[in-house]
C-alpha cells in the first residue's frame, strides 16, 4: 500500500472514531402530532394519514404539514416561543407564523421550501430534499430562523437504511462545525478513463493527496460506461461564512444512477 492510500485509511479511521463522540441535532422540548384523516391523494387500500407535526424548541417551534401522497411536505413553518404565548399546532397558517421558501428562477418568485424538516443545532434550521439526483445522496440547507435566509446547502450521502448522517463536532455560540460524507461526479467513468478521470475529481473536490480508489460498477456491457460518484468526508465551518474542506479521501465510489 502506497503512502496517499495509508494516510486515507488513517483518515478515514480516525473521522469514524471522531463520529462516535459527536453531537446530533437538538432535542425537541416537546413534540405534537394531529392526525387530519385519510390521505386524499391515495387509494382507499393505502393507510397513510395526512399528518400536521410540530416541534418545540426554546425560541420557535417549526411545524410540517406532510401529504403522504405528495413528494415534499405541503407546509414547513416557523414560529417564534415567547413566554406564555405557545404557538398552537394546527392545520393551516397561523398569525405569526412564516413559511420557509426559496427562490424560484422559473417563477421569479420566492416559492414554499420542496422537501422536509432535518432538524434544529441552536438557533439554525435544517431542511432536507424528499429525493436525490441520482448520486446517492439528499442535498439539505441551513436557515436562520426567519425562514427565508439559507446561509448553506449541499449534500450528504444516504447511509444505511437510507439514514442521512449529519454530525456536529463543535455547536457553540459563536461557530457550529458539522461533519458529513459529501459526494462529487466528474461527468467521467473511472474504471474506463482511470486517472485521467480521478484528477478532474481532484480539482474538484481538493482531494490532490489520496489515491484514485477503486470503484464498484455495472456488470457485464455496462460495466465502465457510466459516470463514477465518490463520497468523501467533509468538514463545515457556518461562521462567519461557510467553508468546506476535505477530511479524507473517497470511501466509496459508485456509478451514478
Amino acid at each position: 500500500m502506497n503512502s496517499a492510500a495509508i494516510a486515507g485509511l488513517l483518515s478515514v479511521v480516525s473521522l469514524i472514531s471522531a463520529f462516535g463522540h459527536a453531537e446530533s441535532f437538538d432535542k425537541p422540548l416537546h413534540k405534537k402530532v394531529l392526525d387530519l384523516g385519510h390521505s386524499l391523494y391515495l387509494m382507499q387500500s393505502d393507510n397513510r394519514h395526512l399528518t400536521v407535526t410540530c416541534w418545540y424548541y426554546t425560541h420557535f417551534m417549526i411545524k410540517e404539514r406532510n401529504e403522504p401522497g405528495l413528494k415534499g411536505a405541503e407546509l414547513l413553518a416557523i414560529a417564534p416561543v415567547q413566554v406564555g404565548n405557545l404557538p398552537k399546532c394546527a392545520k393551516s397558517l397561523q398569525p405569526g407564523e412564516k413559511e420557509f421558501t426559496e427562490w424560484n428562477e422559473e417563477y421569479k418568485k420566492f416559492v414554499g421550501w420542496n422537501g422536509y424538516f432535518g432538524g434544529v443545532k441552536r438557533d439554525l434550521v435544517f431542511l432536507e430534499r424528499p429525493d436525490g439526483d441520482g448520486d446517492g445522496a439528499i442535498p439539505f440547507a441551513v436557515f436562520k430562523p426567519d425562514a427565508n435566509s439559507q446561509i448553506f446547502n449541499d449534500s450528504v450521502t444516504l447511509e444505511a437504511q437510507g439514514k442521512r448522517e449529519l454530525n456536529f463536532v463543535s455547536a457553540t455560540q459563536d461557530q457550529i462545525i458539522l461533519r458529513y460524507l459529501r459526494v462529487a461526479s466528474a461527468g467521467c467513468s473511472i474504471p474506463k478513463l482511470g486517472e485521467s478521470c480521478w484528477s478532474k475529481l481532484q480539482q474538484q473536490t481538493g482531494l490532490t493527496q489520496f489515491a484514485m480508489p477503486k470503484c464498484t460498477d455495472y456488470e457485464g456491457q455496462e460495466a465502465g460506461k457510466a459516470a463514477s460518484v465518490i463520497a468523501y468526508q467533509v468538514e463545515t465551518k457556518l461562521y462567519p461564512q461557510p467553508s468546506t474542506r476535505p477530511l479524507g479521501g473517497p470511501i466509496r465510489c459508485y456509478p451514478q444512477q
